[in-house]
């Protein structure tokens, strides 16, 4: 038995584990990757970049994200995975302050590229570190805390960036750069690479006992539709408020709703699925996630557009750690296989979407249209998941986190 400064010490151990992949996902996802729909009405109004040429940026990153998501599951890490983070971190501050450094297209392109490939490495990277760590000191709980980083991040940008926008559009990106710097030299060796902890032979069988690979190509599809969907708000909310009569002054504020909202959402969903699985979160999570989509749309005020954040914000992370938790428990025999071709199916969702949505806006001046059609393809991914469920579970069982108690990012290495 432990005695309690061994437990102490874990603990300890344990919190500095999980603040310092909060801070990584805050720096990686937050403002790496997410600042840009901050920051994209300034780019728009300042320097003239167009509607179409904000898709081709936001789908040059989705496809850096893509790649490193999608590879990182192939790439044997070895012992040297922290290390690789912390190279990584680097990369991605100096690419987020170099995008205010030029004002060449291509060269944004060529700079959002990279970045998504770098926060798509340290997604990987800080899940796979962190996970080991919190579940072999059985802190499986705290999972949802370090996930709500991409929130706290989201919400650091919507805060920060009406105050570095009095130095122009650059002031914003150079200015998170600076502010990246502070936040991980405290948090700087929080991290260690750390033996995984094996899944046991009770939580094996049970996984396998869980098997329901019918229900893997309804989730496959459902979740690529998700990735078209959702990344049309995560990219133009903000620009679409700013166009709205008399919620200009708002529109920086609904990006912040959209972070406070996160923060909770996967630890919330996460109790919810411990209670009845999956799916059934899954379904309404996308279901909510259509209507926080349209209600800018339908109700282009201050209610509305509050709302709209709410539900957007409260579902986006919650849905993949949901569907990726449903691929690995529903063939646990491939589980990295299953989430790669997840990963990939998602990132080409979020490749095609801003294009489309750019090209759409460019069209018809308008962006009710775009999110109009994305909100469409939302509630046919709940109905594809919904009627797969149905006939799956005629064969099986589908996967519910009552059979084994397996994270989706735990076989990371």
């Amino acid at each position: 038995m432990e005695n309690s400064g061994a437990k102490n010490a874990k603990l300890f151990n344990s919190t500095k584990t999980m603040i310092g992949g909060l801070v990584m996902l805050i720096i990686a996802m937050g403002i790496g990757r997410f600042s840009y729909t901050s920051i994209l009405p300034l780019m728009q109004s300042q320097a003239h970049l167009s509607a179409t040429e904000s898709g081709y940026l936001a789908g040059s990153n989705n496809l850096g994200y893509l790649i490193a998501a999608f590879g990182a599951g192939f790439i044997t890490w070895g012992s040297r995975r922290a290390y690789h983070l912390r190279m990584q971190l680097v990369l991605c501050i100096i690419l987020t302050g170099l995008m205010g450094i030029t004002s060449s297209f291509l060269w944004w392109m060529i700079l959002r590229f990279l970045a998504g490939i770098s926060s798509g490495l340290i997604f990987v990277l800080s899940s796979s570190l962190v996970l080991d760590a919190l579940f072999s000191d059985k802190r499986e709980k705290w999972v949802g805390i370090f996930y709500g980083g991409v929130g706290v991040g989201i919400v650091l940008v919507g805060l920060l960036t009406p105050f570095l926008s009095i130095f122009t559009w650059r002031g914003p990106w150079i200015g998170l750069l600076i502010i990246s710097i502070i936040l991980i030299v405290p948090v700087w060796s929080f991290i260690h690479d750390k033996e995984p902890k094996p899944i046991t032979q009770n939580a094996e069988s049970l996984s396998s006992s869980a098997e329901n690979p019918s229900i893997f190509g309804w989730l496959l599809i459902a979740y690529g539709l998700e990735g078209l969907g959702y990344i049309v708000s995560a990219t133009f909310l903000v620009a679409m408020v700013k166009q709205m009569p008399h919620m200009s002054s708002f529109a920086d504020f609904s990006w912040i709703i959209v972070g406070i909202a996160a923060v909770p959402s996967t630890v919330i969903w996460s109790w919810w699925a411990s209670k009845v699985g999956y799916i059934k979160p899954l379904i309404i999570a996308l279901i909510l996630q259509a209507v926080g989509v349209i209600l800018p749309v339908c109700l282009p005020n201050i209610f509305g557009v509050t709302l709209g954040s709410v539900l957007f914000g409260g579902t986006f992370m919650g849905i993949s750690m949901l569907a990726l938790a449903e691929a690995r428990m529903s063939r646990p025999s491939s589980g990295s296989r299953a989430i790669a071709l997840m990963t990939g199916f998602y990132g080409i969702g979020q490749i095609l979407g801003p294009i489309g949505a750019g090209i759409v806006l460019e069209m018809a001046h308008s962006y009710n249209l775009s999110l109009l059609l994305a909100a469409l393809v939302l509630v046919v991914a709940a109905i594809i998941l919904l009627s797969g469920a149905v006939i799956s579970s005629q064969k099986g069982a589908v996967g519910n986190l009552n059979h084994a108690h397996i994270h989706p990012g735990q076989e990371l290495s």
